[in-house]
């Protein structure tokens, strides 16, 4: 009788998990309709896009560019190819160093005398599978520019800007 009396316990500790489950499933999916029906869960889906698109970070647009540069860090030197630049930062076509790296970058400016700067690593594709990355390289924030060198950069950048009509 004992194990009759424990399968009975059981099964009814079992029906009640289900039915519980069931009613919370129930209310869950009632509240979500409710929240799509008016509307708040698809404006809460756009509000968190345009908070997480790395697009949206960037205070200055890109332009695209081929210019060679140089990378000093202190894992040594490297010749590298920066491909877009603004006035906040570049992408640079490199092998990528970590993230928050500070690096000082050689960029030979066309028509002009190189320009030197400082910046930080601030993305890279180090660790996406090669069949992934069409440019392996890093994205850079310039920092600690002094006034000669954000003008030359400035006029580049400007110059680019003009003769690509952007």
């Amino acid at each position: 009788m004992e194990g009759a009396s424990s399968v009975i316990a059981i099964s009814m500790g079992v029906g009640g998990a289900v039915f519980t489950a069931f009613i919370l499933f129930w209310f869950v999916r009632a509240y979500f309709k409710r929240q799509v029906a008016s509307g708040q869960a698809r404006d809460l889906v756009q509000a968190l896009h345009q908070r997480t698109a790395w697009e949206e970070k960037r205070a200055q647009p890109r332009l695209s560019v081929s210019w060679p540069a140089e990378i000093s860090s202190a894992h040594g030197q490297e010749n590298a190819v920066v491909q877009d630049i603004s006035l906040g930062g570049a992408f640079v076509a490199c092998r990528p160093l970590a993230l928050s790296d500070r690096l000082r970058i050689r960029i030979e400016l066309p028509g002009g005398e190189p320009l030197a700067l400082a910046a930080e690593v601030v993305w890279s594709n180090a660790n996406v599978p090669p069949e992934r990355v069409v440019h392996r390289g890093m994205g850079i924030r310039f920092i600690q520019l002094d006034p000669v060198g954000r003008t030359r950069l400035a006029k580049a950048v400007n110059a680019l800007a003009a003769a690509s009509g952007a």
